[in-house]
């Protein structure tokens, strides 16, 4: 056997070594916790046979004769494509020292941010890791660093999709590395998120705590906001990924890709004229007329159970891809808290990012008031939504379901938002106020002196409904039109195809700026 053929022989020994990750037990002790390990998700999410890998042969930094290998320092890294486009991905290997970041693993990383930013491609992070490597601490004494892999990670936001999913108990550097992505997904029972995890808290604090009271998919999904959608298990959160790809468009120096529709833009749903209920007071569910009115099956709803008065999600519109902002008159009536806003305006800067219209489904009471409210902050969260909204630049659309009241309406994309079209239903009712509000504030004193307040009271309504329904906004021209409810998914078609033509005058479009978690 000649020179070379030792080499090459070697060569193959090393790689497979690195592949077979921590070892027979520690893999059967992942697929025991129904958790994939880091090669079998690869696999399952990129297209067979792309997967390019960088830094196989990676282990951590030797001091000493006899340190033992660390097979690709516990992060697989490298390029693939999904559905045919290439992206950058990271995956922490949780069988090799739980996954945890070392100098070497922090350079991988590094690496891999800055190739994203330099092919302007998506970088997908598949997160199982424990934060930062106990076992080499010593050997660390500079520290990691933390700072320089954070500029680089925020610096891939806004350029390409920066999405991940929260497979295993994330704690320190990887809970850190979870709340930087505009998009995540986080498996349940597996998948947790913590600055510290339950042995930190015990140290620091005192608290013996499981991992799904500190840091569990209902925490963030739910309570916190900090991942966007739960999935049963790794398949159903690698899905996600690749399903909230397909709106996105490969760089923000492109624009998101268009399918050929599968349904009729003329589609008129009859459901549309039964859905909402005679009483203005009494809820339904906006969904319906989400599903109703966009292609089929195509809406994707980001964040479901975090803040539910408001929907946020991607769709498409004639096989356009668009973003659905709507209200839940379910929760809340719709009124909009400052959650719903927190999680309206990052949605907002993550649409105009990458050149994704807006479709405004509007059904407000106004901001959410209260002591409560005032205390959480929603009135400056409502003006967070605000400017965003001045500073979007992609075709806007609003459709005024039922009621628009005081500064929710205008966040919602009311009067003068830039729209491309603003249509209302007949059912509508604008004002500053609602109406029985108006009333109490303006005529309290006369309704406690009538001798029959509540008679004073209707006369008073019907009189100020003569001003704030659609036909006294369309006669103002604060609307372009009344529409037939069933006509709504026709004119947003058109509409948006309209205004898809100010692309061809900037064909390669410009960065607009990176999307703030």
């Amino acid at each position: 056997m000649g020179h070379m053929e030792k080499a090459v022989e070697e060569l193959k020994a090393r790689r497979k070594e690195a592949l077979a990750m921590g070892g027979p037990e520690r893999i059967e002790r992942q697929h025991r916790q129904g958790k994939m390990t880091v090669r079998e998700r690869i696999d399952f999410l990129l297209d067979s046979g792309t997967f390019q890998e960088y830094g196989l042969l990676a282990s951590h930094v030797h001091h000493r004769p006899g340190d033992k290998i660390t097979p690709a320092d516990g992060l697989v890294t490298g390029f693939g494509k999904i559905d045919g486009r290439t992206v950058a991905l990271l995956a922490e290997d949780f069988t090799v020292l739980g996954g945890s970041v070392s100098t070497t693993n922090m350079h991988k990383r590094m690496r891999m941010f800055d190739l994203a930013v330099q092919e302007c491609v998506p970088l997908v992070s598949l997160l199982d890791g424990a934060g930062a490597r106990a076992q080499m601490l010593g050997d660390m004494a500079e520290g990691l660093p933390i700072v320089a892999h954070f500029i680089k990670m925020a610096k891939v936001s806004g350029i390409a999709p920066l999405i991940g999913a929260i497979l295993g108990p994330c704690a320190g550097e990887s809970s850190l590395e979870a709340s930087l992505l505009e998009f995540t997904v986080m498996v349940k029972a597996t998948g947790m998120l913590a600055a510290g995890g339950p042995p930190v808290v015990l140290a620091s604090l005192g608290m013996t705590v499981g991992k799904e009271e500190l840091g569990g998919w209902r925490v963030h999904c739910e309570i916190a906001g900090g991942a966007d959608n739960p999935a049963e298990d790794d398949r159903e959160a690698l899905l996600t990924l690749k399903r909230y790809l397909s709106y996105m468009p490969t760089n923000a120096y492109q624009y998101p890709p268009s399918i050929k529709p599968e349904d009729d833009p003329d589609r008129r749903d009859e459901e549309l004229l039964s859905i909402l209920p005679e009483s203005y007071k009494r809820p339904y569910d906006m969904k319906k007329i989400i599903h109703s009115v966009v292609d089929r099956d195509s809406f994707f709803e980001i964040k479901p159970l975090f803040a539910p008065m408001m929907i946020t999600g991607l769709a498409r519109l004639n096989g356009h891809s668009v973003g659905i902002v709507a209200n839940q008159p379910l929760v809340y009536s719709g009124a909009i808290t400052a959650k719903a806003a927190q999680k309206q305006r990052h949605f907002i800067d993550l649409c105009n990012a990458y050149h994704v219209p807006l479709v405004f489904l509007v059904d407000v009471p106004g901001v959410m008031t209260g002591p409560e409210s005032e205390r959480q902050g929603a009135l400056r969260s409502g003006l967070a939504v605000a400017y965003a909204l001045t500073w979007a630049d992609v075709p806007k659309f609003t459709v005024v379901i039922r009621k628009a009241f005081g500064f929710g309406g205008s966040a919602m994309c009311g009067y003068m938002g830039g729209q491309t079209l603003t249509l209302a239903w007949p059912t509508v009712d604008f004002a500053s106020l609602p109406v029985d509000s108006a009333i109490e504030a303006a005529h309290g004193a006369e309704l406690a002196a009538s001798a029959d307040p509540e008679a004073l009271r209707k006369k008073l309504e019907t009189e100020y409904r003569k001003f704030s329904g659609a036909y006294p906004a369309a006669a103002d021209f604060n609307i372009d039109d009344v529409i037939d409810p069933r006509e709504t998914r026709p004119r947003l078609i058109r509409a948006l195809e309209a205004s898809l033509n100010r692309r061809s005058a900037s064909p390669t479009p410009s960065l607009r700026h990176g999307v703030m978690p």
